[in-house]
């Protein structure tokens, strides 16, 4: 590739990584302003009556309905999204639950805070975050967590786009090394770059590693880290903000066409890829998955603050699955 080629294709990449920045930071100014009676969603806001968790499976949302509980995280019943919504004391931009403890992501704007809970919604660890934060992730023993903030001038791009992403015990609330230090295989090729981001972890059940989208040169990799021999193994390019399906055959994904971003679905034995024909908005978000054939996002939009779910196969049009809530954890 010429000199000239590779600035063009990091000039795309630095926009579409600008786009996302600009998109998050009015998604996070979206949701903070509680939706008008006039919303044609939110004409009936769920409900916070629930006076006590329900029973699993449940799905963990940031509630975005106005008055009480409003950006609070809360829990609704898998079978009833829509309906009466439990509100817990935690303040979350960003949150997941998995196993029994989760992550709850609380920013002030410049900087921000992640906070490790127990079952009964109790913090017990909290570690201070270097930028706002992006996505979270919690293994599904509930032992690992995965942190992904925005930060500015620790990266050595041109564009200055950097994120960070930190794992953690959360069993300890101690932080592995800088993700930043692992040796990164392509191949048989050892990859030693200045201009690298990290960023989307989904944890692989049963194990110490997991996915994630790694970035450089202008192209964001699919790679596969592991945390005893922190080491990265690149897989396959153009691929971001994984996330594996609960039967752990099937990743899926974000890819950027030009400004905007598609969702996809990749085999993970034969490395077959198809797209999400039922979803064709431009979606930033890492999807969670509701089952093995369906997976749910959110999509911010003067609409109000919805959830949406789209089969994975199948070309039927996506459908608002919850209103008033982002940030989606499926409990199962």
């Amino acid at each position: 590739m010429t000199h000239r080629a590779a600035r063009v294709r990091q000039a795309v990449f630095a926009a579409v990584c600008l786009a996302a920045v600009a998109l998050i930071v009015w998604s996070l100014a979206r949701a903070r302003q509680p939706a008008t009676s006039g919303d044609a969603t939110s004409a009936r806001p769920p409900a916070v009556t629930l006076a006590a968790p329900p029973a699993t499976p449940f799905v963990a949302v940031r509630h975005l309905a106005p008055g009480a509980g409003w950006s609070r995280l809360a829990l609704a019943p898998l079978a009833a999204p829509d309906g009466p919504r439990f509100v817990t004391p935690l303040s979350c931009v960003r949150a997941y639950i998995a196993g029994g403890r989760g992550l709850c992501l609380a920013s002030n704007g410049a900087d921000g805070r992640a906070v490790v809970f127990d079952e009964r919604f109790e913090p017990t660890h909290t570690l201070a975050l270097s930028g706002p934060p992006s996505r979270a992730r919690v293994s599904r023993d509930g032992r690992l967590g995965a942190v992904t903030v925005f930060e500015s001038g620790h990266s050595y791009a041109e564009e200055g786009f950097s994120t960070r992403t930190t794992v953690i015990d959360l069993t300890t609330g101690v932080a592995f090394p800088d993700l930043e230090t692992f040796a990164v295989w392509q191949g048989a090729t050892r990859v030693r770059r200045l201009d690298v981001n990290y960023w989307g972890v989904t944890f692989i059940p049963g194990s110490r590693r997991f996915y994630a989208t790694l970035a450089f040169g202008g192209t964001p990799y699919l790679v596969e880290g592991n945390l005893d021999t922190r080491e990265f193994r690149v897989l396959a390019p153009h691929v971001e903000c994984p996330s594996l399906s609960p039967d752990g055959r099937r990743l899926a994904f974000k890819r950027a066409e030009g400004l905007r971003w598609r969702l996809w679905v990749r085999e993970i034995a034969s490395g077959s890829e198809h797209v999400i024909a039922g979803e064709t908005r431009s979606i930033d978000d890492q999807v969670e998955w509701l089952d093995d054939a369906r997976v749910l996002y959110q999509f911010p939009s003067d609409e109000g603050n919805n959830l949406w779910v789209v089969a994975t196969d199948d070309p039927a049009p996506a459908r608002r699955f919850m209103g008033e809530a982002w940030s989606p954890a499926v409990v199962r």
